[in-house]
């Protein structure tokens, strides 16, 4: 055994995790710092003009075809505008990360050996991951993030290693996995 890692995770932890899976998504930062200003203006505008139409056409009573078309279209004005908000509400889902979060105060040990790493929990019992499962990585100040996919990863806090120096895990992974610990900005 190499390294061994026993944690329960927390709030802090998921909303740490749900940050590096926005950086993922969003790599280049200019593009982040758009959407996070642009998501919540463009979803007020939008709002504003859907319940505006709506409200101009009910005040007016007039209904024709075209009416019912525009009430169609303000409605999705609506509902656009009322997704771009939930979207750049990043704090709202963490937050709901966490309550979906199924193992609350569960005890997590991840175990890693020269050959492969195993993740233990009272649930799942242990389940056992060849490096190669590891198509990319990722660091922030309080944790390490091993993706065997797009979405599902191995979340590691670094203060909860009890073998092993967490300042020579990165290079341990680029050993071997073969990917690199990318920091999450």
């Amino acid at each position: 055994m190499e390294y061994q890692v026993k944690m329960v995770y927390r709030q802090e932890d998921v909303a740490a995790l749900v940050k590096t899976l926005e950086f993922r998504r969003r790599p280049e930062k200019n593009l982040r710092r758009a959407r996070k200003i642009g998501y919540p203006i463009f979803g007020v505008l939008l709002l504003l003009m859907g319940t505006g139409v709506i409200g101009g056409i009910f005040s007016m009573g007039v209904f024709a075809p075209v009416t019912i078309l525009t009430l169609v279209v303000s409605l999705a004005c609506i509902l656009g505008g009322i997704a771009l908000l939930r979207r750049a509400d990043t704090r709202g889902m963490e937050r709901r990360s966490w309550e979906r979060y199924p193992n609350k105060g569960m005890t997590l040990t991840y175990t890693f050996y020269a050959d492969h790493f195993e993740e233990e929990d009272e649930v799942s019992g242990r389940n056992e991951f060849s490096y190669l499962s590891i198509k990319s990585a990722n660091e922030d100040e309080g944790h390490f993030f091993l993706f065997t996919s797009t979405n599902a990863a191995h979340m590691l806090r670094k203060d909860c290693f009890v073998q092993g120096d967490p300042a020579a895990f990165a290079a341990f992974v680029r050993k071997h996995a073969a990917v690199t610990m990318d920091p999450v900005e």
